[in-house]
């Protein structure tokens, strides 16, 4: 699996900062072997004030523009597409939640911290969206999980 580019420089820039984070959602689905298709990279992020001076400057690399404030996260359009922060998810927890499973994958020259399979399953079963439903079996059968 490889990254897109624009995912491969949100990351870098995260990376640069020293953003301590994890790679959830549909890229982190990507990166496990999903087949399917995001629109968007979504990272939890470690709630540390120092952390979140470090995103701020990456966000600030990268053209943030300004925040759209929802009930679980905050999103960000960037110059590279949509950041998501997510701050706590349905099923799983916040950022502590996520890396108690979550692995380091090295794509290219990036190391990066992945939500486990099982996390991801877990959220977008939970999440009650349909576009989330919708992707499950997919997300199954590319893990290895379907029966």
């Amino acid at each position: 699996m490889t990254l897109a580019g624009d995912q491969a420089q949100l990351l870098r820039a995260l990376l640069r900062n020293g953003v301590e984070f994890v790679v959830v959602g549909g890229v982190a689905a990507q990166l496990r072997g999903w087949a399917g298709a995001t629109a968007d990279l979504d990272i939890a992020v470690a709630p540390e004030d120092d952390n979140a001076q470090r995103l701020d400057r990456a966000l600030t690399e990268v053209g943030s523009m300004e925040p759209d404030y929802g009930g679980l996260g905050t999103s960000f359009e960037t110059q590279y597409g949509r950041l998501e922060i997510v701050r706590r998810a349905d099923g799983v927890g916040r950022y502590d939640d996520w890396m108690r499973r979550a692995s380091e994958m090295e794509f290219g020259h990036l190391t990066i911290v992945v939500a486990a399979t099982e996390d991801i399953i877990r959220s977008k079963e939970a999440s009650g969206r349909e576009k989330d439903r919708a992707a499950l079996p997919g997300m199954r059968r590319d893990f290895g999980l379907d029966d």
